[in-house]
């Protein structure tokens, strides 16, 4: 049974990312194109009393235009959530930094605002360089609130192949960011799926290409490897 097609302009195209389930029921996705600026949303989908499902835009990116300060495209993780109801995601373009063929990439969080309105802030801009940019998925969180992620680019000087990054929220209620791994290419190169976290902090991921044979790898990484 299909419960919302896409019809580009208004509410997005290319829904790529997975959707996350709230405690009430509701689904919570992302398209990477489309929506009222066309450079992508955020949505949900609520099922109503007569059994069938509303969407409701929660955010399109990029109202003021080129170049996407607030992030554009986002990318092809779920979203996360917590125990509030607000939702972190990363877009692969868009932000304050430009990489040479685009803009850098964000972290970003959703807070509901006014009803039926959410307010989006940005809370990382990434760089080019040996902190990593391009973040094709999204973010996992851990007890605490910290943020965890992958970048396709950047990293080690060796071959650019993206890193393992931490987003990690400070008492000043600014966002430290740490690279954990940079990808070298033997150890995989262009992560670009979601992070999955257990309940000791290591990390499991997998890398588009790179490894031994250049087909890709599945790696984890552990609290004792991390600087």
């Amino acid at each position: 049974m299909v419960i919302h097609r896409f019809t580009r302009r208004h509410d997005g195209v290319g829904p790529f990312a997975g959707l996350i389930l709230d405690a009430s029921g509701n689904l919570y996705g992302m398209t990477e194109d489309g929506g009222a600026y066309n450079a992508g949303t955020v949505y949900g989908l609520h099922p109503t009393l007569s059994g069938g499902w509303k969407e409701h835009i929660l955010y399109s990116f990029c109202p003021g235009g080129s170049p996407c300060i607030d992030g554009g495209r986002p990318g092809l993780g779920v979203l996360a959530m917590d125990g509030s109801g607000n939702l972190y995601g990363a877009t692969l373009g868009g932000g304050a930094n430009w990489c040479g063929f685009g803009s850098c990439g964000t972290i970003y969080k959703l807070t509901r605002d006014t009803p039926g309105h959410w307010k989006e802030t940005v809370l990382y801009n990434f760089r080019k360089g040996a902190t990593g940019f391009g973040p094709g998925a999204g973010v996992v969180r851990d007890k605490a609130g910290n943020l965890y992620g992958t970048t396709i680019y950047g990293g080690s000087s060796q071959c650019g192949c993206g890193v393992v990054f931490k987003l990690a929220l400070q008492t000043s209620g600014k966002w430290k960011y740490t690279v954990l791994h940079a990808f070298i290419g033997s150890d995989g190169a262009q992560p670009d799926a979601n992070l999955t976290l257990d309940s000791k902090g290591n990390l499991y991921g997998t890398a588009a290409t790179g490894g031994t044979y250049g087909y890709g790898v599945v790696f984890e990484v552990t609290p004792n490897s991390r600087p």
